[in-house]
């Protein structure tokens, strides 16, 4: 087994460079400011308000038109447990395995619950380090790369802390307890970080595919049909050269639909190394429904897909539950 590091005592200079490191990183200062002045807000009223903000209408959250006020009316009317398996990746994992095979999953590392006892020093590397609960965070330990500790440990401890169903008011992260999982770090034949294939699920048919690539530095994107052609859309990015259909499309798309069957709305997240197909993430509302489609009519189209009148019987309504009495 390996060695486990014990918890390093943290010092003030390290906890401060490490909240000016957060500080100069903000990419959306005004989204921050939007989250702490909107806290009061109930969660119907703050999206309204952050659509209004965005796309510059109000959005009709009884009779909604566009995909994008689809998936907000989903995220404050479908109280459904399956949202749960979407939104925590060792559930993720657990449901693909389940369903698909474990052949599809990236070879998993570890999995804590505690910041103290993950072994940052011995990890086999190339790995990543992500949160379970939560979106977008990741941290790359590659081989020879030094690591420092101390903000590193800052890092994954923050992420455990952050109430992730108050940032955007996504109620699929609500009550769920996050952990801190390694993986082994998927790489292209340049050694850089694979394509990104994302297939949305809207009316149990994959509406479409997007691919997104440089997600770390000069980030793009391009959106296809299941036939791999090109769509005259955006959405939000700029796109980037055609990409090569892959080998493995027809399966991708199966296994997508396999994953998605029991859900009302669902994104799968994919990658391809090597010829072999992989099944990174499940998403249940892409962007919390503020992601831009360009022409205006793709997001239209793709909400006139949505199953309004045939939820599953799993998805329908259901009462929040009450929370567990605290002890005395």
């Amino acid at each position: 087994m390996p060695t486990m590091l014990s918890p390093a005592p943290v010092r003030l200079p390290s906890r401060i460079r490490h909240l000016v490191s957060r500080l100069l990183g903000i990419r959306r200062p005004d989204l921050l400011l939007a989250r702490r002045f909107g806290a009061w807000l109930s969660d119907r009223r703050y999206l309204t308000i952050g659509y209004r903000l965005y796309f510059g209408e109000w959005p009709d959250y009884d009779h909604p038109r566009t995909v994008n006020e689809h998936i907000q009316a989903y995220m404050l009317r479908c109280r459904s447990p399956l949202l749960h398996i979407a939104a925590d990746k060792a559930l993720t994992r657990e449901h693909v395995a389940r369903t698909i095979g474990p052949r599809y999953l990236v070879p998993a590392l570890g999995l804590w619950p505690a910041v103290a006892s993950i072994p940052i020093e011995t990890l086999p590397r190339p790995c990543v380090l992500k949160p379970t609960v939560g979106s977008g965070q990741v941290l790359f330990l590659r081989s020879g790369e030094k690591v420092n500790l101390c903000q590193t440990r800052l890092t994954l401890q923050r992420w455990l802390d952050t109430e992730y169903s108050r940032m955007n008011r996504e109620w699929c992260y609500d009550r769920l307890h996050g952990k801190i999982i390694a993986e082994t770090l998927l790489m292209d034949e340049h050694g850089g970080v694979p394509a990104d294939y994302k297939l949305y699920v809207i009316g149990g048919a994959v509406r479409f595919i997007q691919v997104d690539r440089g997600r770390f530095c000069h980030h793009t994107r391009n959106l296809y049909d299941t036939d791999w052609r090109l769509l005259p859309a955006r959405l939000s990015l700029e796109n980037h050269a055609p990409d090569t259909r892959p080998d493995c499309l027809a399966e991708m798309v199966d296994i997508t639909l396999q994953l998605a069957c029991c859900f009302e709305f669902l994104r799968v997240d994919c990658y391809v190394v090597g010829g072999r197909l992989y099944v990174g993430e499940l998403t249940n509302y892409p962007g919390a429904g503020f992601e831009r489609f360009i022409p205006h009519a793709f997001a239209l189209e793709l909400g006139a897909h949505w199953p309004i009148s045939g939820l599953t019987q799993a998805e329908k309504i259901s009462p929040r539950p009450k929370p567990a009495p605290k002890p005395h």
